[in-house]
């Protein structure tokens, strides 16, 4: 019995699906290193951390407003932990560290401004306590102070200082990143959200 040859193939050779993963890969590079350029996935995901950061903000002013409201004092201590306190109750948990902005979290500051309490957020991206010079520091305050004020321009470039504390409170208003000279060209970068 001999089969004859029709001209008509059933499937694909391994030559042929070689050159098409081949062709599938090189197209797939070329698509992400264009979404790559067109995209800046830091910067992306930087904001979405300040956004989440001034979210916080704002659930922390809210529990002081309600816990003034219901104890007829203001919060007598840094750590927050009178807003979830079990005889008061005004936050189920106090808000989660952004890991990726600072190791130690929002403090209360009883008097900041002129005997106003704040609450202030350290930018310690790299938990040492220090607040080494870190290029990331520097984008985290400047991606906030733009949130607050979009006049101001994203690029830190030469850019360690953003400005004391006063100066930014007259440029901005309640909410504000600043920087804080530690001496040795180190500063301390602080989010302030002022009550």
């Amino acid at each position: 019995m001999s089969y004859q040859y029709s001209g008509k193939r059933k499937g694909i050779s391994l030559v042929e699906m070689t050159i098409a993963v081949i062709l599938f890969g090189v197209l797939s590079t070329i698509a992400m290193l264009y979404y790559k350029s067109l995209f800046n996935i830091d910067l992306t995901a930087k904001k979405a951390r300040v956004a989440a950061l001034m979210d916080q903000a704002y659930q922390l002013s809210g529990a002081y407003d309600v816990f003034v409201a219901q104890q007829g004092i203001s919060p007598s201590v840094a750590d927050l932990s009178e807003f979830n306190a079990t005889n008061i109750l005004i936050l189920r948990s106090l808000p989660r560290d952004i890991r990726e902005m600072t190791t130690t979290g929002w403090e209360l500051n009883i008097s900041a401004v002129n005997g106003r309490p704040a609450f202030q957020f350290p930018i310690d991206l790299n938990g040492t306590g220090g607040w080494d010079l870190l290029p990331d520091d520097e984008l985290y305050c400047a991606i906030f102070n733009h949130e607050m004020n979009s006049s101001i321009e994203l690029n830190v470039t030469n850019n360690l200082n953003f400005g004391d504390f006063t100066t930014n409170y007259n440029l901005y208003g309640d909410s504000f990143c600043y920087s804080e000279d530690t001496g040795g060209g180190i500063y301390k970068h602080w989010v302030l959200i002022v009550k």
